[in-house]
């Protein structure tokens, strides 16, 4: 049985793709991200969203998805 590399990241993610989460610009839905929109309307965290948007379009995880997992990295 061969499984196309979406579809594992799919059943991984519960269903959830980084190409979706970044068409509908949010996070990943839990258990990996957040799924909270990447920036809301009059939020001041919009630059600080762009500095991150290389890897957000890569992860579909936004800041504070990526610093937490930045983090277990370091602790680990």
């Amino acid at each position: 049985m061969t499984t196309s590399i979406p579809a594992f990241l799919s059943a991984l993610s519960g269903g959830d793709l980084p190409a979706t989460a970044v068409a509908e610009e949010r996070c990943l839905k839990p258990p990996i991200g957040c799924g909270e929109p990447l920036t809301d309307d009059g939020d001041d965290r919009s630059a600080e969203a762009a500095r991150y948007q290389a890897e957000w379009r890569i992860t579909g995880l936004c800041p504070n998805c990526q610093d937490s997992l930045e983090g277990e990295e370091v602790a680990s």
